[in-house]
């Protein structure tokens, strides 16, 4: 039984170690969701909370057209946004962003970084 609990202590570990260093990482690589997508990693500075400046933020860019999917983080003062570059540009995501109002709050967008994304390959 005390070998049981062991391994899966050890198992938990490794699988929280690998997704922590998979964070860190500069190189991001995600799959790609429409043959034309963009997905772009922005810092957002100026959020005050996840439930209204996150989550507001998100749902404004996701009721855009060209916006595939929107992922926005409080915790972590960023956006990994995927959008068809064909329909809508980087600077009009941008824009959603900037121009999101909830209360007084203002947001900036510092960085802007563009992610790769690769086609799995079949085994």
């Amino acid at each position: 039984m005390k070998f049981k609990i062991l391994i899966l202590f050890v198992s938990i570990f490794t699988l929280t170690t690998q997704v922590s260093l998979a964070q860190e990482g500069e190189t991001i690589i995600v799959e790609d969701l429409v043959s034309d997508s963009s997905t772009i990693l922005l810092t957002i500075e100026g959020m005050a909370c996840q439930e209204g400046c996150a989550d507001k933020i998100s749902s404004n860019l996701m009721e855009s057209e060209g916006v595939v999917s929107s992922d926005i983080s409080f915790k972590n003062k960023s956006g990994l946004i995927t959008f068809d570059h064909n329909i809508i540009t980087l600077e009009e995501v941008k824009t959603i962003i900037t121009d999101t109002k909830v209360k007084d709050y203002v947001y900036t967008i510092t960085s802007t970084k563009t992610i790769t994304a690769v086609t799995p390959k079949n085994n």
